[in-house]
């Protein structure tokens, strides 16, 4: 049993771990949540924005330029940082559901010394590539600062992620994402080309990092006024961050471009282009429940601290349902509508990445819960089998990236990772429900959603192709949406555990009218 892996906290500190064991709820996840899906979906959509203007003022080849040295940077960071924010994240959860605040501050501590180090060879390593001769040289000089400022954040970002705190950690990245998008557009139209795109990305993520410093610090001295021995916790920290560590580079090869490394080598910035503009496009179409996904890491380390596994077991369970069911009709409309809208917006040099778009949806179903799967197993401190899946998954990936980009470039760069993607969520989903056991899937009414879900992209396609264009686009996603609402309610997509789960949470919203929603939407009598 999970419980049987966790010592028992001090008789002292039951109170304080009771206190942030019961805190820890539904309706405490759900406001978080929100807030954390915000706070990632609003950045998905200005890198969507930048990423349109930046095509049409850079080429296509100036764009997969641009794209190139933001993949190294964003490598980079995630290199350096390893799975210490991770564990950062984890051990926070863990030590407030324990009773054993006092740990925090020098666990904090600890991960700001390593971090530094990690900050300064990143910065040294990007200063020596741009004055190697890579250009454009002064785009990479300014990668060095955001490079070293993306490692730095990442440990206050960690601290309020890991306290729960995601209404302040998504305050900052609504703003400074705001900022750093309007600033973008106006240099992308003024001409400052891609040395001014990062000359804005150096000056807004220290921006970025002082105010999460700052907030991260304050939450610290309220969490923990005073400083006590790290002990177990300590050393669970640095290990578990080891293990996490070679989990991030899996991730890399995965789940973050690793295709352009291939694509560099065997075709050209044009191709690099084509797929980093439907990659970013079937992100941000899952970004809003697969954030959910990860921000229950925490909440699972509390509850595991505290020892609350049947509650684990339920809101695992109930993730898995809810993320299935919001992610089904969102793919849909993308299979039918995102090509047409990619051609609308990047225009017609731009043309391949409909065909590249599609097949990256194709797992789209699997990654959130795949997302919320991962999050339990650092929530309940598991490491070793996401290594071993991530490994397969990337042997898999390496294997098709080298069988297929040689001669089918960005459609092979695409199969490659989605093959990948669908290998690790099977392995991590799979082991998962078997680790908790008793997982409720509610089968019948998956299988409903995955009908409601199809008859919309139906009606969306009818739409598209009565009118064509943009108006077509707008059309789609309307229709769309009012069919599958209606098929929502005719077959009953929720089951209805879940919607007396919605309704007891969110159903006075709007007059009641959620609650009237999510009950008619399992057959049940509205009230």
């Amino acid at each position: 049993m999970i419980a049987s892996e966790r010592s028992e906290p001090p008789e002292s500190d039951s109170r304080v771990a009771k206190d942030a064991a019961e805190a820890t709820t539904g309706a405490s996840f759900a406001r978080g949540g929100s807030w954390t899906a915000l706070g990632s979906v609003a950045p998905q959509l200005y890198t969507l924005l930048v990423s349109v203007v930046a095509a049409r003022y850079l080429g296509p080849d100036g764009m997969g330029r641009q794209s190139y040295i933001a993949f190294a940077t964003l490598t980079a960071t995630m290199l350096l940082t390893g799975g210490l924010p991770t564990s950062l994240l984890r051990f926070v959860g863990e030590a407030r559901g324990r009773g054993e605040p006092e740990a925090l501050r020098g666990i904090v501590d600890r991960a700001w010394r390593i971090e530094t180090g990690a900050a300064a060879l990143g910065a040294a390593a990007f200063v020596a590539v741009g004055l190697l001769g890579a250009a454009p040289r002064s785009a990479w000089l300014l990668s060095a600062i955001v490079c070293a400022a993306g490692i730095l954040h990442r440990i206050p970002n960690s601290v309020l992620w890991g306290a729960q705190r995601w209404r302040e950690a998504s305050i900052v990245l609504l703003v400074t994402g705001t900022l750093s998008t309007v600033a973008t557009v106006l240099v992308l139209v003024a001409g400052g080309g891609i040395v001014g795109m990062f000359a804005v990305q150096a000056v807004l993520g220290v921006a970025n990092l002082l105010w999460t410093g700052l907030l991260a610090r304050r939450l610290l001295r309220e969490l923990a006024p005073r400083r006590g021995p790290t002990g177990r916790l300590g050393r669970e920290f640095i290990r578990y961050a080891g293990g996490a560590s070679l989990g991030v580079i899996l991730t890399l090869v995965v789940f973050r471009r690793s295709e352009f490394f291939f694509l560099e080598r065997f075709s050209g910035d044009t191709q690099i282009a084509l797929y980093s503009i439907a990659f970013a496009a079937s992100t941000a179409l899952v970004t809003v429940p697969q954030t959910i996904a990860g921000a229950i890491s925490p909440a699972f380390a509390t509850l595991f601290g505290a020892g609350a596994t049947d509650r684990i077991r339920a809101g695992y369970s109930r993730a898995l349902r809810l993320l299935l069911l919001s992610t089904l009709p969102v793919v849909a409309g993308a299979l039918v509508l995102g090509p047409a809208t990619l051609r609308l917006a990047y225009g017609s040099d731009y043309e391949g990445t409909g065909a590249v778009l599609l097949i990256l949806l194709a797992p789209s179903p699997l990654i959130p819960l795949m997302g919320v799967s991962y999050s339990l197993l650092v929530g309940l401190g598991k490491i070793r089998f996401p290594l071993i899946s991530g490994t397969i998954a990337a042997v898999v990936n390496i294997g098709l990236d080298l069988l297929l980009i040689p001669d089918h470039e960005a459609i092979g760069a695409a199969l490659a990772n989605s093959g990948a993607q669908v290998v690790a969520a099977l392995i991590v989903v799979g082991y998962s429900c078997r680790l908790l056991g008793d997982v409720r899937w509610e089968p019948a009414a998956i299988l409903r959603a995955m009908l409601a879900s199809a008859g919309a992209g139906l009606a969306a396609w009818g739409a598209l192709s009565a009118l064509g264009g943009a108006a077509g686009v707008a059309a789609g996603v309307i229709v769309g949406s009012a069919v599958f609402a209606l098929l929502a309610m005719v077959l009953r997509v929720v089951s209805p555990v879940d919607a007396q789960w919605l309704d007891e949470l969110a159903g006075r919203r709007a007059g009641g009218l959620v609650g009237r929603v999510c009950r008619l939407s399992a057959g049940m009598p509205a009230r």
